[in-house]
């Protein structure tokens, strides 16, 4: 082949795989039309997870179970009504005629009273009204502080669920972006491939170098099945953690990451300040309030109760009484139990050991949000530092196809300038997830909303 000819080969290649590329390009900047759906935002898949997600939908089962409990400790309190009736059939009448009136006089008369009549009806109403109880009106504050402290692990809960959705999200964001990075340096190495193989026919290159050309070729496919797998197992995850599947091609229709200006957040004590109104530590005081609660309710129960009861009697089986007939009786109940002051004794410690776990909760939701902080920065600097690689990669690369094209630099220098480009992008797109994901934690970790600032 005539260098001429060789030249033109090598020019229409070039300029076709420029245009192959420019047409990729505006391909993945132009937004799906038509039925192409896109992933859903965010917002979306949070908006989902409280109705759908497992550990959610437990919480809230509790929480109403609390709320139930509650409202039983109440219950206690209001007056009983119990009803009673009942037939007998006896085999005998019981019936006696008893005189009337003076007895030994003239035209004396006698009235017939049944005792036990052969088809005996008896019915019973009685009204219970508790008037001093000490065990019920303590368990009523016990059971309020449960079901507080629900109300507060249920918030927790949501955020522990909104918390692993917004990691989950932008590591598939990253993930599509090094998909698409892994196919656009395919492209390329196919290309560096066809280019390769032009010259060693011209006798411009060695048999070594279309080699490791196409073992280059080959490792790019490799980390587009890597990148694959990843997409593949992140939709997953999130549609088993929020309930809603993943819409759209995640190559084509999956949003990039958000852009971010490396801003600081707010210094750390504004933060550290939110730790005592965070769900869990609320929560972890409300039972340790509630285990101070319960154990005075054990205490009490060894105390004395009054009530009120009234007692309604209907019945055919009269005797010498009346029917109906009513009785109010004011009753007091005093239970001498042994055990109920070691009872007691165990409720204590079961209250201190909750207020040692509340002061846990509090160090933990500290630590997390000191933390979160700290990660935040230590991922600014990250990504700043990969931004600053990739943009040096990105030159190198560039520098080593033309001094390759020009005969200056060998293969191997442009496939090594290839693998630290490609590395380049994929550490910058780990890191740019990494900090929305650290971002999105530290507002969780400190109760807010992981799209605030």
């Amino acid at each position: 082949m005539s260098d001429h000819r060789r030249r033109r080969v090598l020019f229409f290649r070039r300029l076709l795989t420029a245009y192959s590329l420019t047409i990729v390009g505006l391909s993945l900047a132009t937004p799906a039309t038509g039925t192409a759906q896109q992933l859903q935002p965010l917002a979306e898949f949070l908006d989902h997870t409280s109705a759908h997600n497992p550990d959610t939908r437990e919480a809230r089962a509790t929480a109403a179970q609390r709320a139930h409990e509650a409202s039983q400790a109440w219950a206690r309190l209001y007056p009983t009504a119990t009803i009673q009736a009942g037939a007998t059939a006896n085999q005998y009448l019981g019936a006696v005629d008893i005189p009337v009136g003076q007895p030994g006089t003239a035209g004396a008369t006698t009235r017939h009273v049944v005792i036990t009549p052969t088809d005996q009806r008896d019915g019973t109403l009685t009204l219970a009204v508790p008037l001093v109880d000490v065990s019920a009106w303590r368990g009523i504050s016990a059971a309020v502080a449960t079901r507080d402290a629900q109300d507060a692990r249920l918030r927790a809960t949501d955020l522990t669920v909104q918390a692993t959705i917004a990691r989950t999200y932008y590591q598939l964001l990253a993930a599509a972006a090094v998909g698409r990075a892994a196919r656009r340096t395919l492209g390329a190495a196919e290309d560096n491939v066809h280019f390769v193989e032009t010259r060693v026919r011209a006798g411009l290159a060695a048999d070594l170098d279309l080699k490791r050309a196409q073992a280059e070729f080959e490792r790019d496919r490799q980390a587009i099945e890597d990148a694959d797998y990843t997409i593949v197992s992140l939709r997953r995850s999130l549609e088993s953690a929020s309930g809603l599947a993943p819409a759209g091609d995640p190559l084509v229709g999956t949003p990039t990451l958000p852009s971010d200006d490396l801003h600081d957040e707010l210094p750390l004590a504004s933060w550290m300040s939110l730790v005592d109104g965070l769900p869990s530590v609320t929560a972890a005081r409300a039972d340790a309030d509630a285990g101070r609660r319960n154990a005075g309710v054990t205490r009490a129960a060894s105390l004395p109760t009054v009530s009120l009861q009234f007692t309604e009697h209907a019945t055919n089986a009269t005797g010498f009484g009346r029917s109906p007939s009513y009785a109010l009786q004011v009753v007091g109940t005093w239970k001498l139990d042994p055990g109920s002051r070691e009872s007691a004794h165990a409720q204590a410690y079961a209250a201190e050991a909750a207020t040692v776990r509340a002061d846990r909760a509090r160090t933990a939701a500290a630590d997390a949000v000191f933390d979160a902080w700290q990660q935040v920065r230590t991922q600014i600097a990250k990504c700043r530092a990969a931004r600053s690689s990739l943009a040096a990669s990105s030159a190198a690369l560039a520098v080593a196809r033309e001094r390759f094209g020009s005969g200056k630099a060998l293969s191997l220098d442009v496939i090594q300038a290839e693998r630290d480009a490609y590395a380049a992008e994929v550490t910058a797109i780990q890191a740019e997830a990494d900090l929305a994901s650290a971002r999105a934690n530290l507002r969780l970790s400190a109760g807010g909303a992981p799209e605030s600032r």
